[in-house]
Protein backbone atom coordinates (compact mmCIF):
# COMPACT_ATOMS: atom_id res chain seq x y z
CA UNK A 1 0.00 0.00 0.00
CA UNK A 2 1.40 3.38 -0.80
CA UNK A 3 1.75 6.17 1.92
CA UNK A 4 0.40 9.60 1.39
CA UNK A 5 3.01 12.45 2.03
CA UNK A 6 2.56 15.96 2.61
CA UNK A 7 6.14 18.62 2.58
CA UNK A 8 6.80 21.28 4.79
CA UNK A 9 9.06 23.76 3.66
CA UNK A 10 11.53 25.37 6.34
CA UNK A 11 13.13 28.47 6.59
CA UNK A 12 16.17 27.48 8.26
CA UNK A 13 18.38 30.76 7.66
CA UNK A 14 19.13 33.44 5.55
CA UNK A 15 22.11 34.33 3.32
CA UNK A 16 24.19 37.79 3.21
CA UNK A 17 21.50 38.91 0.19
CA UNK A 18 18.81 37.94 2.37
CA UNK A 19 17.95 34.79 0.18
CA UNK A 20 16.38 32.21 2.54
CA UNK A 21 18.28 28.92 2.61
CA UNK A 22 15.15 26.58 2.24
CA UNK A 23 14.94 22.95 3.79
CA UNK A 24 12.41 20.64 2.53
CA UNK A 25 11.09 18.05 4.91
CA UNK A 26 8.83 15.24 3.42
CA UNK A 27 7.14 14.15 6.18
CA UNK A 28 4.52 10.83 6.54
CA UNK A 29 0.89 11.88 6.92
CA UNK A 30 0.42 8.78 8.90
CA UNK A 31 1.22 9.35 13.07
CA UNK A 32 4.17 7.98 14.55
CA UNK A 33 3.72 5.17 16.49
CA UNK A 34 3.79 5.88 20.15
CA UNK A 35 5.91 4.38 22.50
CA UNK A 36 5.83 4.91 26.36
CA UNK A 37 8.86 5.61 28.55
CA UNK A 38 8.32 5.15 32.39
CA UNK A 39 11.40 5.95 33.78
CA UNK A 40 12.06 8.31 36.94
CA UNK A 41 16.08 9.35 35.93
CA UNK A 42 15.21 12.46 33.91
CA UNK A 43 18.17 12.61 31.87
CA UNK A 44 17.41 9.23 30.84
CA UNK A 45 13.92 9.66 29.93
CA UNK A 46 15.27 12.46 27.89
CA UNK A 47 17.78 10.40 26.00
CA UNK A 48 14.96 7.56 25.18
CA UNK A 49 12.37 10.40 24.02
CA UNK A 50 14.99 11.68 22.20
CA UNK A 51 16.13 7.99 20.69
CA UNK A 52 12.28 7.82 19.51
CA UNK A 53 12.18 10.68 17.73
CA UNK A 54 15.06 10.13 16.20
CA UNK A 55 13.89 6.39 14.60
CA UNK A 56 10.27 7.90 13.83
CA UNK A 57 8.43 7.41 16.71
CA UNK A 58 6.65 9.55 19.41
CA UNK A 59 7.45 9.27 22.98
CA UNK A 60 5.03 10.02 25.89
CA UNK A 61 7.28 10.07 28.64
CA UNK A 62 6.59 9.51 32.17
CA UNK A 63 9.00 10.02 35.84
CA UNK A 64 7.01 6.99 37.36
CA UNK A 65 4.10 4.07 37.39
CA UNK A 66 1.83 6.02 39.35
CA UNK A 67 2.00 9.41 37.22
CA UNK A 68 1.26 7.22 34.17
CA UNK A 69 -1.59 5.11 35.64
CA UNK A 70 -3.15 8.50 36.63
CA UNK A 71 -3.06 9.95 33.22
CA UNK A 72 -2.56 6.92 30.63
CA UNK A 73 -1.94 8.46 26.57
CA UNK A 74 -4.85 9.05 24.99
CA UNK A 75 -3.86 6.50 22.08
CA UNK A 76 -2.81 3.24 22.94
CA UNK A 77 0.94 2.68 22.49
CA UNK A 78 2.63 0.21 20.15
CA UNK A 79 5.05 -0.16 23.19
CA UNK A 80 6.29 0.53 26.87
CA UNK A 81 9.75 1.15 27.88
CA UNK A 82 9.96 0.23 31.45
CA UNK A 83 12.63 0.95 34.20
CA UNK A 84 12.31 -1.58 37.15
CA UNK A 85 13.75 0.76 39.92
CA UNK A 86 11.38 3.81 40.05
CA UNK A 87 10.51 5.89 43.18
CA UNK A 88 7.58 4.73 44.24
CA UNK A 89 5.27 1.67 42.50
CA UNK A 90 8.25 -0.57 40.59
CA UNK A 91 8.51 -0.81 37.10
CA UNK A 92 7.66 -4.86 38.04
CA UNK A 93 4.77 -3.92 39.70
CA UNK A 94 3.44 -1.93 37.03
CA UNK A 95 3.81 -4.69 34.41
CA UNK A 96 2.06 -7.13 36.59
CA UNK A 97 -0.77 -4.46 36.76
CA UNK A 98 -1.14 -4.14 33.86
CA UNK A 99 -1.33 -7.61 33.14
CA UNK A 100 -3.73 -8.57 35.75
CA UNK A 101 -6.12 -5.83 34.35
CA UNK A 102 -5.84 -7.51 30.83
CA UNK A 103 -2.89 -5.31 28.99
CA UNK A 104 -1.53 -6.92 25.94
CA UNK A 105 1.15 -3.81 25.63
CA UNK A 106 4.14 -5.16 24.46
CA UNK A 107 7.35 -4.66 27.59
CA UNK A 108 10.44 -3.51 27.27
CA UNK A 109 12.20 -3.72 30.65
CA UNK A 110 15.25 -1.21 30.75
CA UNK A 111 17.24 -1.30 33.80
CA UNK A 112 21.01 -0.36 35.39
CA UNK A 113 20.32 -3.16 38.17
CA UNK A 114 20.43 -6.71 35.84
CA UNK A 115 19.80 -9.28 38.54
CA UNK A 116 18.28 -12.95 37.77
CA UNK A 117 15.22 -12.78 39.71
CA UNK A 118 13.95 -9.33 38.46
CA UNK A 119 14.73 -10.97 34.48
CA UNK A 120 13.04 -14.29 35.84
CA UNK A 121 10.11 -12.58 36.88
CA UNK A 122 9.82 -9.76 34.15
CA UNK A 123 9.97 -12.35 32.12
CA UNK A 124 7.08 -14.46 33.76
CA UNK A 125 5.46 -11.55 33.24
CA UNK A 126 5.87 -11.45 29.60
CA UNK A 127 8.39 -8.44 28.71
CA UNK A 128 9.22 -9.43 25.21
CA UNK A 129 13.15 -7.86 26.43
CA UNK A 130 14.77 -7.05 29.21
CA UNK A 131 17.63 -4.57 28.55
CA UNK A 132 20.78 -3.47 30.64
CA UNK A 133 21.71 0.20 30.46
CA UNK A 134 23.58 1.27 28.80
CA UNK A 135 21.83 -0.34 25.69
CA UNK A 136 22.50 0.78 21.99
CA UNK A 137 19.24 2.96 20.31
CA UNK A 138 19.84 0.30 17.45
CA UNK A 139 18.88 -2.33 20.21
CA UNK A 140 15.89 -0.56 21.39
CA UNK A 141 14.60 1.11 17.76
CA UNK A 142 15.07 -2.86 16.45
CA UNK A 143 12.98 -4.00 18.71
CA UNK A 144 10.23 -1.09 18.44
CA UNK A 145 10.30 -1.85 14.75
CA UNK A 146 9.42 -5.17 15.51
CA UNK A 147 6.18 -4.33 17.33
CA UNK A 148 4.86 -1.63 14.32
CA UNK A 149 3.55 -4.09 12.44
CA UNK A 150 1.21 -6.00 15.21
CA UNK A 151 -1.75 -3.68 16.46
CA UNK A 152 -2.44 -2.59 20.22
CA UNK A 153 -4.72 -4.04 21.94
CA UNK A 154 -4.90 -2.14 25.24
Amino acid sequence: MASEFSRRIVVSGFSRTGTPYVVLNIVSATAAPLVVVIEDDLASQKTLARVLRVGGYKAATYASAEEYLASPPPSAPIGLLLDIHLGGMSGLDLQRRLRNEGSTIPVIIITAFDDARSRAQAESLGCVAYLSKPCAAETILGLLNGLKDVPPKN
